[in-house]
């Protein structure tokens, strides 16, 4: 089969690539900069019609039979246009492009257990609009994504949300700004977090080698699935995360149990050069249906014991991860300043509210 992967230059882009191309799938794979790994490269950009590809572009992926859209960073803090900009009008480019290829009979979509935001009760793979908010712009963004996605009626989809993809990869693409990962030159530098719970709950985590491996039977399965979600089935507490990537330096993290409305551990947070996003994802996120694995064309995949140690061997190993020796001129000069409280903003998808709308909020949840 022709596969055209779109991100293929990140960090599950690769791994999809690598998995397809392994098999023996012929790959296209499109990014905005980078080189081909497992295929053919063809430079484009989802941000624009037509994925911005030339004439010569348009002949390599002239006669592919599935699409796997793979677009978007993971960061918490990015800029809010921009974010929002590559999953809508991206998601929107890369449909349009699909449907406009007459050979392609499958897309497969990547989304994120965040784009649920802060949804409560137990979700299943049907649920995604409940009216809940969101903790950024990055989980407004994938929500957003996804949304236009399982609206798509001129080609198939296959949504696929995965949880925070972890594993061996090179160091470089691997994201650093989002996720536990985001806490690593915090913990090294032996400062602790608090967690509620002491992170004594699952932060769905996910092998990135195995959900490489589900999108592929994604996309070739001859039974179409609407949509499917994939983490590791052991559910790893945030805590055992965080000891796991702490572990190739030797380094067992402080986690302590927390205490008191958001905002202060924000204010906190930011004293000791935490992301202040990474604070909200401090405690449960959601419970999901015991029957989420169901609709994946193998429920019973797992995941690789080692795959939460490797990430943090592959920052190790390449000197892109600050590490305490680097940090050694912080110091705490006592207690931060906290700020006044006050209203904040807070992201909503109730319905008939544009989700940017500002509205007064003034409980401990504040999006700041």
């Amino acid at each position: 089969m022709r596969v055209l992967v779109v991100g293929a230059s990140g960090y599950l882009g690769r791994a999809v690539g690598r998995v397809l191309s392994a098999d023996g799938h012929r790959v296209v794979e499109m990014s905005r900069t980078g080189k081909p790994c497992h295929g053919t490269f063809v430079a484009g950009d989802a941000h624009s019609p037509g994925l911005g590809l030339d004439a010569e572009a348009l002949g390599e992926v002239g006669d592919i039979e599935a699409v796997v859209c793979c677009i978007g960073s993971v960061d918490m803090g990015s800029d809010p246009a921009g974010v929002v900009n590559v999953h809508v009008n991206g998601t929107h480019n890369v449909l349009d492009f699909a449907a406009s290829i007459d050979s392609v009979r499958r897309v497969v979509y990547v989304s994120s257990v965040l784009a649920l935001g802060r949804a409560s009760g137990t979700i299943t793979n049907r649920d995604l609009s409940r009216g809940q908010s969101f903790r950024n712009w990055y989980e407004y963004a994938k929500y957003r994504g996804e949304l236009i996605a399982r609206r798509e009626r001129r080609v198939p989809v296959s949504i696929l949300r995965l949880g925070t993809l972890l594993g061996p990869a090179p160091a470089e693409v691997i994201p650093r700004h989002g996720g536990p990962v985001a806490a690593l030159p915090h913990l090294l530098s032996g400062y602790p977090v608090a967690l509620a719970d002491c992170g004594r709950f699952p932060v769905y985590a996910a092998d990135v080698d195995i959900a490489a491996r589900v999108v592929r039977d994604l996309v070739v399965a001859d039974e179409h699935r609407s949509a499917c979600t994939y983490f590791d089935p052991e559910r790893p507490t945030l805590a055992a995360v965080l000891e796991r990537l702490c572990r190739p330096w030797g380094v067992f993290p402080k986690v302590v149990d927390s205490a008191g409305p958001a905002w202060i551990q924000r204010a906190v947070a930011r004293r000791f050069g935490v992301q202040e996003d990474v604070v909200d994802y401090s405690r449960p996120l959601f419970e999901f249906d015991p029957s989420i694995f169901d609709s994946l064309p193998d429920p019973d995949i797992g995941s690789r014991t080692d795959y939460i140690t490797e990430t943090g061997v592959a920052l190790r190993h390449s000197g892109l991860l600050r590490t305490p020796h680097a940090l050694g001129d912080l110091r705490y000069d006592g207690p931060p300043a906290l700020p006044p409280a006050g209203p904040g903003l807070l992201l909503s998808a109730a319905p008939g509210v544009p989700p940017s709308t500002p509205l007064p909020f003034s409980g401990p949840e504040v999006l700041r």
